[in-house]
Order: structure tokens, then sequence, then C-alpha cells
């Protein structure tokens, strides 16, 4: 029976069941969970129906697209998508008697006759067909080990799908991966071995199937080559012999009996036909062997071998895992987070752009806020005016007033700093000192030290009480309110001096930077 060399692919159909061979059918209303796969016969119409679905409430769009595979042969090796390639051979034609097919001149009747055209074609015969044995044997263990090679590739997309998956969690990507391993480890392993169950011991098996099976292609593949030069060459000389001996044949008909001329004659002719049978068997399966040694050729130069374990390698948590590491070092950290897609990948675009706030509590910390404040005290704060009123039958003497001051409060415009342990709460205490000016009948600066309350987070508006010193222009320290003095000796006026008096503040301030 003669076969030839196919590539048989699976399609990965999306989501339905098949109704019929050539039909796809999807109801809408109940979606399978899982993706099928359906066969059709090549050359036929395929026909997807969606039904149960609303065409008025949906925008629907249905391509399809038909591909050939594989037309440049390094593409074979690297873009397989998880088909099988089987190495199908025309089948040796001997039959079935024994390890070797040696000719056995004993059963024939006229071997005596017939001696002289008998030893070369024996010898010719045995030689030609050692050849043929040592073929079919080669081609038996090419055909395991190309077979094995192209199950590697089908194991490599399966674990390029796992890689490539656009969701999901690392559990079940490494099922995923150990159940693919174990499943090649199984159907084409060395021997009686059986899976490993540990990840690392997994992969050690499969490199050594695939190191074991390549060398097994790439050794076969020579032999087969020399092999079926060799037969080509033997052709030719059994031809002759085999010609002489049929047509010494001949003239022992007349004079052998019937019965045993028709024997040998039967006996003869098998073993020449099926001899030639092998020879056109080796002659059909050259361009299948070929083409498998093509696939040899390019397994071997594209490092199949490397590729898989990679892709293999590539399934770990570090794989599945986002690690950045930064110090916590101000008052907040700031991670920006932006998740695109790859040019490469079919993945749908999740459009996430998503910043991680840290706020820190812990640590001492300064920082400053500036705003109105309002100083109070007693008459002693508050800068003072002074005259001299007259006593009555005393033109020469004088008594010492203070005007009225209806100031009770200074407003200011200044600045505080702040100094706390971060609490991380929304409404921080912490001390402050400052200065503020305040303007009047005179520019003057104060001096400010109290404890605030800040409240908010990115902005914040601070509230701060203390003690605020001044300078106060007061009577001079010579005089006393209510002394009498000689006009002569004071003047018009009444002398005053500054001096530095304590007394309190509000203040609302604001953070105008963070």
């Amino acid at each position: 029976m003669k076969k030839i060399f196919t590539l048989f692919f699976l399609l990965p159909v999306a989501t339905a069941y098949a109704q019929s061979p050539d039909t796809i059918r999807i109801d809408y209303q109940h979606l399978p969970q899982s993706n099928i796969r359906h066969k059709a016969r090549h050359g036929s119409l395929v026909v997807l129906e969606i039904v149960n679905i609303n065409k008025s409430r949906y925008n629907i769009q249905v391509n399809s697209t038909s591909t050939n595979f594989f037309l440049q042969q390094p593409d074979i090796l690297k873009k397989l998508d998880g088909s099988a390639v089987k190495l199908n051979t025309t089948e040796d034609p001997k039959p079935d008697e024994g390890s070797s097919f040696a000719f056995n001149d004993g059963v024939l009747a006229l071997r005596a006759q017939l001696q002289e055209e008998l030893t070369p074609f024996k010898a010719s015969y045995k030689k030609l067909n050692d050849k043929l044995d040592s073929y079919w044997k080669s081609l038996e263990d090419f055909t395991k080990a190309v077979d094995v090679l192209q199950h590697s590739l089908l194991y490599k997309n399966e674990l390029t799908t796992v890689k490539d998956a656009c969701d999901g969690t690392y559990a079940k990507a490494e099922q995923d991966l150990l159940t693919a391993t174990t499943a090649f480890v199984n159907n084409n392993k060395i021997k009686n071995e059986t899976a490993a169950t540990s990840k690392d011991l997994l992969l050690a098996q499969v490199t050594n199937i695939i190191d074991h099976y390549t060398k097994i292609a790439t050794t076969e593949k020579a032999n087969l080559e020399q092999l079926e030069k060799d037969i080509e060459e033997e052709v030719k000389p059994f031809k002759e012999v085999s010609d002489n001996v049929m047509a010494g044949l001949q003239p022992l008909k007349k004079g052998a009996k019937s019965m045993d001329f028709v024997k040998d004659s039967t006996i003869l002719e098998k073993a020449i036909r099926i001899t030639y049978e092998r020879v056109d068997a080796v002659q059909s399966n050259k361009t299948i062997v070929s083409k498998a040694g093509d696939l040899v050729d390019n397994y071997v130069l594209l490092d199949q071998k490397t590729l898989i374990a990679n892709s293999y390698k590539m399934i770990t948590p570090v794989n599945y895992t986002i690690r950045q590491t930064a110090l916590a070092d101000k008052d907040e950290l700031k991670f920006e987070i932006k998740i695109d897609p790859k040019d490469n990948t079919i993945c749908a675009d999740p459009g996430l752009q998503t910043p991680i706030i840290v706020k820190t509590f812990g640590g001492f910390k300064i920082d400053f806020s500036t705003g109105f404040f309002m100083n109070f005290g007693n008459n002693n704060f508050f800068d003072q005016s002074y005259r001299l009123d007259s006593i009555a039958g005393d033109p020469d003497h004088a008594t010492i007033a203070r005007n009225d001051n209806r100031n009770k409060v200074i407003p200011s415009l200044g600045a505080l700093m702040h100094a706390y342990y971060r609490t991380g709460w929304a409404v921080q205490p912490a001390l402050a000192i400052g200065v503020s000016l305040s303007t009047g009948s005179s520019t003057k600066f104060n001096y400010h030290a109290g404890i605030s309350l800040a409240a908010g987070r990115d902005q914040r508006i601070v509230a701060s009480f203390g003690w605020t010193l001044t300078q106060a222009t007061l009577l001079s320290s010579k005089y006393q309110e209510g002394q009498v003095v000689a006009r002569s000796a004071m003047g018009t006026t009444v002398e005053t001096e500054s001096f530095h008096r304590w007394g309190n503040f509000l203040a609302v301030t604001y953070n105008l930077t963070r």
C-alpha cells in the first residue's frame, strides 16, 4: 500500500459545536465555555451560523481567512500551529518470512542444471536484499525519530500558548505546563521511562528525549541517503543475473517435468518480483525521506531544543510578578503603573494607567505655611501715646496721662515653621515658630511660638495658637503714669521708648506647596 507524506492541521475553530460535517452553529444564548475543533473536507464549503442573537442590538462583523502554512522550508519548524506531521512511507513489500529474506535454492527441482546461473544470482540477490533489509530497519528508526521531533514542535506550541496567554494566574499556567509536559514525556518516552513530578526533572526528561531522537534522526538520515545510493548501484548487476537465470531455465522446459519447471519458475519469478517491488518502494520513498530529512536539518539549524527549553523556563513566578522597589523616605510614595499589550499580541487593551500612592507615617518632619495672624494681649502689648494734663492752681506742673487706645488686636501677615512627628492622621498636630509683619503707624516684626493643627493631605489649612513677642511703644522708664512733672523739664511731649512685650496670637495659615 502506497501513502503520501502529509501535514495534518488541526483547525482552531472558536467556541462552537458542529451540527454537521460542514456547518458550525453557535447558540448566542448558550455560548460554550471552551473552544472546539471542527474538521471539514478539503474543498468543501464550511458555514458558520450564529443563532439567537438580536441583530438590531449588535454590530456584527465576521471575517474569514484561509491560509496555507509553511510554504517556506524554515518556517515549517518555526511556525507549526499544533498539527502533527506524520512521515507516511510506502511499506516494505517483503513477505513476513523472518528477519532475513534469503533465497533458498535447495527447494529447486532443477537446481543442478541451473548451477552456473544460480551462483551469481544468489550472491547478487543476497547483497541487494541485505541492503534493502538495512534500509527498512533504518527507515523505521528514522520515522520514529521524526515523529517524536514533530511531537516536540506541537508541545512547543502548547508551551507558547501557555506562555503568551493574556490572562490567568501563575498557578494555572504552571498546571497547564506540567500537564502538557507530562503528556509529551509519556507519549515519547525512552524505554520504560515515566514522567517525573518535579518541574526541573520534567524539563531534563524533555531535553533528553529531544537529544536522543535528534541523534537517531540525523544518523539514520545519513544512513538512508547512503543506502539509497547502494541499492541503486546493485539493481543493474541484479537485473543481469536474474535475466540470465530465467533465460537458463527456459531450455530446461522441454526435458524437465512440467510440475518441476512450473515450481522452479514460480519460485524464481516470485523472488525476482518481490526484490523489484522492494526497490520500487525505496524509489517511491525518496521524495518523502528527502523532505523529512530537510525537516530534521531545519530542526537542528533552528535549535528547537533551546527554543522549547526557553519557553519552558519562561513559565516561572517571576514572569507573573511585577516588582519595583522604592524607599518611602518622604511624605508620599507614588508608583505610576501603565499596562498596555505589546504590539505583537492579540490581547485586549485594558487601558490601565493607575497610580499607586503610599502615604507615610512616622519620622520627624519640618514644613512651612503662610497666612494671617491676629496678635493680642494687655495694654502694654500695644503702642501707647501720652499727654500732659494741667493741674488746677499750678501752671508750672502737669500730670502724665495715657491716651485711650481702642486697638484690641494687631493684624499681621507672616509664616510659620512646623515641626512634628508624622502621625498619618487627617489632622496633624505640630509645634510652630515663626515671624509676621504688622503695619500701622510703624512697621514691626512679631515673633511667634506655639502649637498647630494642620488639616488636609494634598493642601493643608493650619490653625495655630501661641505666644507673640513684639515691640511696643510705651512711657519711658523714667516716668510713670499719673506722675507730676515740671513743664519746664518735659516740654510739650511725653518721652516714650520701645519695649519687647509678650502677647498671644491666633493664625490661620496655608501650605502653599507640597
